[in-house]
């Protein structure tokens, strides 16, 4: 079923003209690679001071605060830049399981991220309280972003 609608997607006009333009998925990926700069950037830096490895200037409020901003304009910039990669070449991504691992791993990253972020609005101090908890986010979401970098890079090569 999914290599049906990848050769249909693969025979439309859209896909074909994206195909053709030289220019088109060198550009994609480029914007594509700095947004995913952005995100990994800073889903790290906060993993570090969930971590208590750096950033102890700032409350994770305040570095929350600064951060988010920038990761869901660039996740969403990622989004959209996926979606024109894929329909440039959808059998190479939609087949591709590497591709259907990162995907699973980015929901987690940004279910993660919604939660730290709601939890701060709520309660300012809500991670404080539990160190252990944010210690374990901290982990979680920084062995997600680089298993994403790495999932990513597979999908070439799988």
């Amino acid at each position: 079923m999914i290599s049906q609608f990848c050769k249909w997607l693969d025979a439309t006009p859209l896909s074909q003209s994206f195909q053709e333009w030289g220019w088109f998925v060198p550009t994609v990926q480029t914007v594509h690679i700095l947004c995913i700069a952005v995100v990994m950037t800073s889903v790290g830096m906060l993993a570090f001071k969930l971590l208590d490895i750096s950033g102890r200037n700032q409350t994770l409020g305040t570095m929350v605060s600064d951060f988010m901003p920038w990761i869901w304009s660039a996740l969403t910039l990622l989004l959209i830049t996926g979606t024109l990669l894929t329909i440039t070449e959808p059998a190479r991504e939609l087949l591709n399981n590497a591709f259907r691992a990162k995907m699973v791993m980015v929901i987690g990253v940004a279910v993660i991220l919604r939660v730290l972020q709601t939890r701060l609005r709520l309660d300012p101090h809500y991670w404080l309280k539990r160190r252990s908890a944010a210690r374990a986010i901290g982990a979680t979401s920084l062995l997600l972003a680089v298993t994403i970098v790495v999932a990513g890079r597979w999908i070439a090569y799988i």
